[in-house]
C-alpha cells in the first residue's frame, strides 16, 4: 500500500515535468557526415526551394501564353416597338480569334525553350549550392585540424612554461627569458583561442544552410557549437585536361544550358511576331430568334473578322523581339566567357597548389613532423637553449599549419573546378567523402 501511494505521488510529477519540458528535436546529429549534410541541403535550403519555385512559375507562365485562346460567348437582344406590337430579336454567338498555324507553332516553342531554360537554371542554383556546401563543410574540416594543430602547441608550451616557473623560483632562469617565454605563451593561446572562434562560426554557417525553416533561428543554431564533422583532408593529385574540362562545362553547365534556350525562345519570339503583322482573324457564329406580334422565327448568324493593320503594323514589336534576340545572344556569349574564365582560373589554382604541395609540403618540409616533439625532449636533456625551444616549436607550428593551408587550398580549387564545368550533387564527382580525399582520377 505504501508503495502504491508513493508511486501514485511521483507518477503525477513526473507527467507534469514531461509536458513542461520543450520536445524540441535535435536538429542536426553528433557527427554529421557529407552525404546526411548534402541531403539536408536538397530537402531545407530556402534559396534552392525558391529557385525550383520560381522554375515552376515561369514554366506556367510560359505554357499558359502558348496555349489557343479561349472563345468567348456573348448574348444580346434588339427590341423595337412596332404600332401593333414588338419585335424582340435575341443573337447568341461564340466568337473564336483564330491563330495561323506558324504562330501557333512559334509560341510553343518559345514556351518549351523557357521550361528549359527554367529548369537548367535550376540546375546552376543547385550546383552552385553544392560547391558553397562543399566549402563551408571544408571549413569546419580545416578549422577542426587547425584548433588540433594549435591545441598541441599551445599544450606544449604550456608545459614548457610549468617547467620555465619552477626554474625562475629556483633561481635558474633570468627575468628576461620568462618573460620571452610569456610572451610567446601568450601569443599561442590567442591563435588558440582565435581558431576556435573562426570553428564555432564555421558550424553556425554550415547550419544555417541546412536547417529547416523552422530551425533556422539563432537560438538553434547557437546550440550546435559543439557537433563535428566527419572526414580528413588528403592530398592526391588529380590529372586534368583543359580542353576536356572546357568542353564539359560548355555542355553540362546550367548557366549555358539556359542562356541557350533563352536564344531559342527569344527567335521564337520573333517569328511569332512576325505574323502578327498579318491581319487578324477571328470568326463568329450562334443561333437567332426574332419574335414578332404575328409570328416567332428562328435562324443563325455567322462572320469573319478580319483585323486591319492600319495604325499599327507590328513592326515596332518585331524590332522590339529582335532587340531581345540580340541581348539573349549577347548574354549568351558573356555566359560562355565567364564559364571560360570559372574553368581557367580554378585550373590555374589547382595546379598552383598541386605544384606547392609537392615542392613545399613533400619536399621542402619532408622530415619535419616530428621537430616540435623533438626539440621538446633535447631542451629537456639542456642540448639546446630556451629560444632555441621556442623556435623550434614556432617553426614545427608554422609548418603544420602551411600543411593545411595548402591541402586546403587544392581541395577548394578542385570544388571549383567540378563546379565550373557543371558536377553537381547527382554527378560523379572527382573526390569522395565529401570532397575532402580526391580520388586517382582524370576529368575527362
Amino acid at each position: 500500500m505504501r508503495t502504491g501511494l508513493r508511486w501514485g505521488g511521483v507518477f503525477p510529477l513526473l507527467v507534469a515535468v514531461v509536458l513542461a519540458a520543450p520536445l524540441r528535436a535535435q536538429p542536426l546529429p553528433d557527427t554529421l557526415t557529407f552525404e546526411r549534410a548534402a541531403t539536408l541541403l536538397r530537402q531545407h535550403n530556402p534559396q534552392l526551394r525558391a529557385a525550383r519555385a520560381q522554375a515552376r512559375a515561369q514554366g506556367r507562365a510560359a505554357e499558359a501564353a502558348s496555349r489557343y485562346p479561349n472563345p468567348s460567348l456573348s448574348v444580346s437582344e434588339e427590341r423595337t416597338n412596332l404600332p401593333n406590337g414588338v419585335d424582340d430579336q435575341w443573337y447568341t454567338s461564340i466568337r473564336q480569334s483564330l491563330r495561323y498555324p506558324g504562330e501557333h507553332g512559334a509560341r510553343s516553342r518559345s514556351a518549351d525553350a523557357t521550361q528549359r531554360a527554367a529548369g537548367a537554371t535550376v540546375t546552376e542554383e543547385r550546383t552552385r549550392l553544392y560547391n558553397e556546401l562543399r566549402h563551408r563543410y571544408l571549413d569546419v574540416v580545416a578549422a577542426q585540424a587547425r584548433v588540433g594543430v594549435l591545441r598541441s602547441f599551445t599544450d606544449a608550451l604550456r608545459r614548457a612554461a610549468k617547467a620555465a616557473q619552477v626554474r625562475y623560483e629556483e633561481g635558474d632562469l633570468g627575468t628576461f627569458r620568462r618573460a620571452r617565454l610569456q610572451v610567446a605563451r601568450a601569443q599561442y593561446e590567442n591563435e588558440r583561442a582565435d581558431a576556435e572562434q573562426r570553428l564555432r562560426n564555421a558550424r553556425v554557417e554550415l547550419a544555417y544552410l541546412l536547417l529547416p525553416t523552422a530551425q533556422a533561428t539563432l537560438d538553434t543554431v547557437e546550440t550546435l557549437d559543439t557537433y563535428r564533422v566527419a572526414g580528413t583532408m588528403q592530398f592526391r593529385p588529380v590529372d586534368v585536361d583543359a580542353s576536356a574540362a572546357l568542353s564539359r562545362a560548355l555542355r553540362q553547365r546550367g548557366a549555358v544550358q539556359s542562356a541557350l534556350a533563352r536564344v531559342d525562345a527569344r527567335n521564337a519570339d520573333l517569328d511569332a511576331a512576325e505574323y502578327q503583322r498579318y491581319p487578324s482573324l477571328s470568326i463568329s457564329a450562334g443561333p437567332k430568334r426574332q419574335s414578332l406580334p404575328s409570328s416567332t422565327t428562328y435562324g443563325y448568324t455567322a462572320g469573319l473578322s478580319i483585323g486591319l493593320p492600319v495604325w499599327n503594323r507590328g513592326r515596332t514589336q518585331v524590332e522590339a523581339e529582335r532587340g531581345r534576340r540580340e541581348a539573349a545572344t549577347a548574354t549568351l556569349e558573356a555566359t560562355r566567357r565567364r564559364v571560360e574564365v570559372q574553368v581557367h582560373d580554378a585550373l590555374e589554382r589547382l595546379q598552383s597548389y598541386r605544384s606547392r604541395i609537392r615542392s613545399v609540403s613533400e619536399d621542402v618540409l619532408a622530415n619535419t613532423d616530428s621537430l616540435g616533439v623533438d626539440a621538446q625532449f633535447v631542451y629537456r636533456q639542456g642540448e639546446i637553449s630556451l629560444f632555441e625551444l621556442l623556435d623550434a616549436l614556432d617553426a614545427a607550428r608554422q609548418a603544420a599549419l602551411l600543411r593545411l593551408d595548402l591541402t586546403a587550398g587544392y581541395l577548394r580549387a578542385l570544388y571549383d573546378l567540378e563546379s565550373a564545368v557543371g558536377v553537381g550533387p547527382t554527378d560523379d564527382p572527382l573526390v569522395v567523402d565529401g570532397a575532402l580525399r580526391p580520388r586517382d582520377a582524370t576529368l575527362d
